[in-house]
Order: C-alpha cells, then sequence, then structure tokens
C-alpha cells in the first residue's frame, strides 16, 4: 500500500490490489467524520453520554475508530467497537499516517500504534472507555448477534471491487445485527446496495455527503 495526501490534508493509503484508496481522495478525515460519526449519531450518542457500540466492516487504517473512540475520550462514554477486516496495512505503514495530530487526546494514537504492533498477541485495545475487538478474518463468515450493534460503519471496498460485503445475505446478517433505531451509513449510495436494504426492511436514505466530498451518503435505519 501507498500513502497518499488527501484533499484536507490528512493521509490515507492507496491500494493496488483493489485499485482504490482506503478512504476517499476528497479528505480521509472529513469524510470519516461526516460519514461514520455524525450520518450515524455516534458522535451524537457519545456527546450526550450514551453507551454506544459500533460494528465496522473494513478496518483498514482505523481512522474510523480512532475518531470515534476520540470522541468517546472527551465526555468518558462507554464505546464497544468490534471491527472484521481480512488483511491490515503494515504498522510501521500506518506511523506515517500521523492520525494523531486530527485527535484532541494524542496518546490514543501512541497508545494504538503499540496495540497494531502487537496485534497478532493481542487483538483486544482499550483505552479510557474505548474497547476494541479486532478481529482478523472473512467477514461473510463472522458470527455476528441479533440486534448487537446502535450502528455500523460500512467501510468496505466498493461493490464493484469487493462484491461479497455488499451482497443482500451479508446486508441481511448485518440488518439483523442492528437494534431496533440502529443506523448503518456508508459512503456507496449504488442503487442496488439501497434496494438490498430496503428490501431487508431497513428504512433508506441518501443524506448529503461531506463538505466537498461525494455528493451523496447512505443511510439505513432499522425501525423500532
Amino acid at each position: 500500500m501507498e500513502p497518499r495526501t488527501t484533499a484536507d490534508g490528512s493521509l490515507t493509503l492507496y491500494s493496488p490490489a483493489y485499485g482504490q484508496t482506503l478512504h476517499s481522495h476528497h479528505g480521509a478525515v472529513t469524510e470519516s467524520r461526516h460519514v461514520f460519526l455524525r450520518g450515524s449519531g455516534v458522535a451524537s450518542r457519545l456527546g450526550l453520554g450514551r453507551p454506544t457500540s459500533v460494528l465496522e466492516i473494513g478496518f483498514g487504517t482505523g481512522l474510523n475508530f480512532l475518531l470515534s473512540a476520540d470522541a468517546a475520550l472527551a465526555t468518558g462514554t462507554p464505546l464497544r467497537y468490534v471491527a472484521l477486516d481480512r488483511s491490515l496495512p503494515d504498522s510501521d505503514l500506518l506511523a506515517t499516517l500521523g492520525y494523531g495530530r486530527h485527535l484532541s487526546n494524542s496518546q490514543l494514537w501512541t497508545r494504538f500504534l503499540t496495540f497494531r504492533g502487537s496485534l497478532e498477541a493481542n487483538p483486544t485495545f482499550h483505552y479510557g472507555p474505548a474497547r476494541l475487538s479486532l478481529q482478523l478474518r472473512d467477514a461473510t463468515g463472522a458470527p455476528l448477534e441479533a440486534e448487537d450493534f446502535d450502528a455500523i460503519y460500512l467501510d468496505a471496498f466498493s461493490p464493484d471491487v469487493n462484491p461479497e460485503l455488499w451482497s443482500e445475505a451479508f446486508l441481511s446478517g448485518l440488518a439483523t445485527a442492528l437494534s431496533a433505531g440502529g443506523i448503518l451509513v456508508s459512503y456507496s449510495v449504488k442503487g442496488e446496495v439501497r434496494r438490498r436494504l430496503a428490501r431487508l426492511g431497513l428504512e433508506v436514505a441518501r443524506h448529503p455527503g461531506p463538505p466537498a466530498g461525494k455528493r451523496e451518503m447512505l443511510w439505513a435505519r432499522k425501525r423500532t
């Protein structure tokens, strides 16, 4: 993977295998905050002191987790975060991205890098009120409990190159894992993905995308 500078000055990685970057070239941090934290309601929940459970599909650099954990640390609110990914960037390469400068708690980045360097020995990261379980596995085979998550960040590579993580069968498992009123968000607004989620009974909408980025983002809520 190769570091790439995005439009907001933050870095991401480009994957030659998939021909895509792990975050938007319009702004990695801007996209993460707008689409995943705010779009899912996680930022609001943590700001109100409501314990929150998040599932992420496609952990990548860990940026979505870091920003979520930073928000949890700011208010001391418990955050349970489960992430699934088949492979991750090398920890030395990850360190060059400098995400600590985008966090209010700089120690979070330092602790996270130490964790990533010893991931094989311990897949669980715990810092303050934030707890991460990082599972290196094929997400399509991961067992998910019903109504277990307040939010799901669907941040896999696009449906064109990673179709198995956007199939109706896989999305059905994600819909089941959402708690009542829970929200799934993604950068992808592809029509067939939206129709699949709607067929699974979720309330689906296209919301405005991040500033200077993609025009729209995907939002899907489990009805109460």
